[in-house]
């Protein structure tokens, strides 16, 4: 893959819980890494769940190989033109094409938050 088609700063999270003063276990999301990558939709549906429509927006997501990367994860972006506006990705496979350890292609649903 060439360089210039990573073009999208990434920050892999994953989840840790801390413990507060009162013993209450709280859900946090804590960097895992920093890269480049590329993003593309790879496809979109919509569906009625309890009476709601709830869309489901799919991502293939791809970024140079690094050891670690697990399904619990999600993958921040946050567009430099409006750093209020960051859009997470849930993890849901990891593909390592051809087993060569250079590039991971992450297959993502959008979460909305």
């Amino acid at each position: 893959m060439r360089a210039g088609t990573l073009r999208h700063w990434l920050l892999i999270e994953q989840k840790s819980l801390s413990v507060d003063a009162n013993g209450d276990r709280t859900e946090t999301w804590a960097t895992f890494g920093e890269c480049w990558g590329s993003m593309e939709t790879s496809g979109g549906r919509e569906f009625l769940a309890a009476k709601q429509t709830i869309s489901d927006l799919t991502h293939s997501i791809v970024v140079r190989y690094k050891a670690g990367y697990t399904p619990d994860m999600r993958v921040k972006f946050t567009d430099p033109k409006n750093s209020n506006a960051a859009r997470y990705f849930n993890i849901r496979a990891i593909a390592n094409p051809d087993e060569r350890n250079e590039m991971l292609s992450l297959q993502c649903s959008e979460v909305t938050i």
